[in-house]
């Protein structure tokens, strides 16, 4: 489980695991790198997988930097990793971050793939999707209030009702007990990245294989947003899961890991 202190300041916790072409997945708010666990089991077979703790989570450290700077941290440690050319795989604001990513650096992305992910996470005046930012406001307030059980709550909330009566999110329930709690103030810094970042103009400009992965009953990255997201890149691949929320991969990891491999190959680099 190596570190790696980057030049913000921050230690970055990753690990790598494979051997082939380069994939990383990027968590989204309020987890760590270990939601990942079947995908990088099933991808290390074929290639070399990425995976990382974002600032403030997991065991990585926080210095209060803003998205351009995480993202150039990011690029520090792939150069550092001998990862170069690499496909990035963004779960929510995870997708951000890559988008972030390709935006600066897009020399060094092959493909990407977004789930349950959109450019702007707020909505405004001539933007209808994602959350109200008095949603994301609101539960910036019960951070400082119920910290750390509102990130639970949140957390469940994203999974179906029909999710939630499985075994699998009973097993999701007791592995995440072992959860180190991200960081209180990073996630806070977090919320405010995903009411003031706007990255329409950058998916436009995009020029790589694109795949976009959602749960059908996903209430923060719906349909109506799949639809505005198709519109903005027609030659993507779109992919559904049924009776899923926001989080597919942890749901229907076996059938996840079939559709973003079949991607994968499809857009064989």
């Amino acid at each position: 489980m190596p570190h790696l202190k980057a030049p913000s300041g921050i230690e970055w916790h990753y690990d790598i695991i494979g051997d082939g072409n380069n994939l990383m997945f990027i968590h989204g708010w309020g987890v760590d790198k270990r939601i990942w666990r079947q995908q990088s089991k099933f991808f290390s077979q074929f290639y070399k997988v990425v995976t990382v703790d974002l600032p403030g989570h997991g065991k990585s450290g926080w210095e209060k930097v803003n998205l351009d700077v995480m993202v150039k941290d990011l690029k520090f440690l792939l150069e550092q990793t001998d990862v170069k050319k690499v496909t990035v795989v963004g779960s929510s604001i995870g997708g951000l971050v890559a988008l972030k990513l390709y935006e600066i650096f897009p020399e060094n992305i092959a493909r990407m793939i977004f789930v349950g992910s959109m450019p702007k996470f707020s909505k405004s005046g001539d933007y209808p999707h994602g959350l109200d930012i008095e949603r994301i406001r609101k539960l910036g307030k019960h951070l400082q209030t119920d910290y750390p059980s509102i990130i639970n709550i949140f957390f469940r909330s994203l999974f179906t009702r029909q999710e939630r009566q499985t075994r699998r999110f009973k097993w999701l329930q007791i592995f995440r007990r072992t959860d180190e709690a991200p960081m209180q103030k990073a996630l806070l810094e977090y919320l405010d990245i995903l009411e003031k970042e706007d990255l329409r103009e950058v998916l436009k400009r995009v020029h790589v294989p694109m795949q976009f992965i959602n749960g059908r009953e996903d209430e923060i990255c719906t349909k109506e947003t799949v639809a505005f997201l198709k519109e903005l890149s027609p030659h993507s691949r779109f992919d559904f899961f049924e009776e899923c929320g926001h989080f597919p991969f942890l749901s229907k990891p076996y059938e996840f890991n079939q559709v973003l491999e079949a991607f994968l190959k499809e857009s064989t680099l």
